[in-house]
């Protein structure tokens, strides 16, 4: 669910909406952090969760408070057997933060919108004043690449209009979530700066618009990817056909780099009509920043096309960004169950699972083996 467009599109039609964040949690909890759920249509439509059970249903009344008095407030769930009013006694806890968000705040998430689905990381701020609950909010964009210095100091710049008197532990702060992607809270008496990672709308680039690709690109819009489809053959590149890509394209494949901007939240998957094709898309895709890149085909073939684009000059360190062969190992045998797999290599990739779900052919252990 991309819950920046529905704020935007609810913001669009109504004066106020109640956002509810999880920003942090301990132990055992039934949502992860940063979570979110949105309330709308005068509190009678949530969007989205924050955990579920009697918990959520507090939470969603301090949301219709928040849309009543239009002020922010942080809430602090304990889980645990000695709060079984709450629903969930999984043991740990959760802090949620209740804000209300007007038509004046439309321009920031559109700003958001707008670097999130561009492929840049950012930030989102909140600053809160507990003593009469009124907040304000801000989109931290354009910045350079996270978990430098120099992303750091654009951070700062861009906040130095929303905070004053929070200049201690405030660039620990942001680099901090920088760096772990995890939210942070900075505060100062009764000013308290909140500050949230938000992650860039992942994209998937799908050559080949084939059985398997149709199924891909289902399954990856439904996981929040942004589908793009090419194929060099109209018929098998279209809106008809991929109706949940935000983009078709029935272009020569080469000619296809040159259209489509690729960043580190790009992920390519080459399933094309044949070995030929696939060649040609992989040595290309190579060249891009793109943070996952995956072929499909069995050990021997992807071994073949490998020592093709080594006798063209591509290291083995080059080689071994490609996921090949593609998707997780569940026996897939149908097309539906082949993109399965690899969207599940996807997903796995896109939350930072630590599980090696992928088991690479031994045909490609040996092949890095003998080539090392």
């Amino acid at each position: 669910m991309d819950i920046v467009t529905e704020i935007i599109t609810a913001l669009e039609k109504e004066d106020r909406v109640a956002l509810a964040t999880i920003i942090s949690t301990s132990g055992s909890t039934p949502a992860s952090p940063l979570s979110k759920m949105l309330v709308k249509d005068g509190g009678t439509v949530a969007v989205g969760t924050v955990g579920g059970g009697c918990m959520e249903a507090d939470v969603l009344d301090h949301a219709r408070a928040a849309l009543d008095s239009g002020t922010a407030a942080l809430h602090s769930y304990p889980l645990d057997e000695n709060h079984p009013e709450l629903g969930l006694i999984c043991g740990g806890s959760i802090d949620v933060l209740v804000q209300p968000l007007s038509r004046t705040h439309l321009p920031v998430f559109l700003q958001l919108k707008e670097a999130l689905e561009d492929g840049i990381d950012c930030l989102f701020a909140t600053l809160i004043d507990h003593t009469d609950g009124s907040s304000r909010v801000a989109a931290l964009t354009g910045r350079g690449e996270r978990t430098t210095e120099a992303a750091v100091e654009a951070a700062l710049e861009q906040l130095s209009p929303l905070v004053s008197g929070l200049d201690a532990g405030l660039r620990e702060a942001v680099r901090f979530v920088e760096e772990r992607r995890e939210a942070r809270r900075v505060r100062s008496g009764d000013i308290e700066l909140i500050l949230e990672p938000m992650r860039a709308c992942p994209s998937l680039v799908i050559f080949g618009g084939g059985h398997v690709s149709k199924y891909v690109s289902r399954a990856a819009a439904m996981a929040g990817f942004r589908v793009t489809v090419v194929d060099d053959r109209p018929d098998f590149s279209n809106p008809a056909r991929f109706p949940e890509a935000v983009r078709t394209l029935a272009v020569d494949f080469s000619s296809a780099f040159d259209a489509i901007r690729f960043t580190p939240s790009t992920n390519i998957v080459i399933v094309t009509r044949g070995h030929r094709y696939d060649e040609v898309v992989l040595e290309q895709a190579l060249g891009t920043p793109a943070g996952y890149i995956g072929m499909i085909g069995s050990g021997r073939k992807v071994a073949l096309t490998y020592d093709h684009l080594m006798s063209r000059g591509v290291t083995v360190d080059t080689l071994k960004r490609v996921h090949a062969p593609i998707g997780v190992d569940i026996g897939a045998v149908t097309a539906e169950e082949i993109a399965i797999s690899i969207v599940a290599e996807l997903v796995s990739i896109r939350r930072g699972s630590s599980a090696r779900l992928r088991l690479v052919s031994s045909t490609m252990d040996s092949f890095f083996a003998e080539r090392a």
